[in-house]
């Protein structure tokens, strides 16, 4: 499972950082994708129901705040010369909540309901049922997949640290991990000490 992780995530370097999208591409969030993609174009049609809408909501909550997440890093990259692009602790919370925050309008809503839709097209279709509000634990997954990716140093963290001049223990302070040799390897800027690291 690591090695699949390493794969669809990149390996990130000092000097040659991976993208800012490794919450995106986490095996549970990809996992999650093929849930909804098989569940809307094969079983929905098929057989309908409760579950399959239920299910719908499971997968999409799972995924929207670690693609939110990942879209907004993958917008702040061209501005990493003064900003840091990698996914942090706040950012992922503030996904998780605009997620809910957003699932809970559409479905309690009608009107929002359809503007988004409409937004989206391809015969997208949001049915207001307050039931689905049930279904909201579901993004305890996505803030789940994003502490994984904190755990393992969010890719371009390291270059970033260095890139802004910054204090790296304090940069890494919401990495749920031990830093400290990560975090004196980027103070001293030892490139091949920070990829042993990062690739241990």
């Amino acid at each position: 499972m690591e090695r699949l992780r390493r794969a669809l995530r990149g390996i990130d370097r000092a000097e040659a950082p991976a993208l800012p999208v490794g919450e995106a591409l986490h095996p549970v969030a990809l996992l999650a994708v093929a849930i909804l993609v098989l569940n809307d174009w094969v079983l929905k049609p098929r057989c309908g129901g409760i579950v399959t809408g239920k299910l719908s909501d499971v997968a999409g909550l799972a995924f929207a705040p670690v693609l939110l997440s990942a879209l907004i890093g993958l917008a702040l990259h061209p501005l990493r010369a003064r900003l840091d692009p990698s996914l942090s602790r706040r950012r992922l919370v503030a996904c998780v909540v605009a997620t809910g925050v957003g699932f809970t309008a559409i479905k309690l809503v009608p009107a929002l309901a359809g503007g988004v839709a409409a937004v989206i097209g391809h015969g997208a279709t949001f049915s207001p049922d307050w039931t689905d509000l049930l279904t909201l634990p579901a993004l305890a997954i996505a803030y789940a997949i994003g502490r994984d990716e904190l755990r393992r140093v969010p890719l371009g963290r390291p270059a970033a640290i260095h890139r802004l001049a910054r204090p790296a223990a304090a940069a890494l302070r919401d990495v749920p991990a031990d830093t400290t040799r990560l975090a004196a390897a980027i103070d001293r800027w030892d490139p091949v000490a920070i990829d042993a690291i990062l690739g241990a």
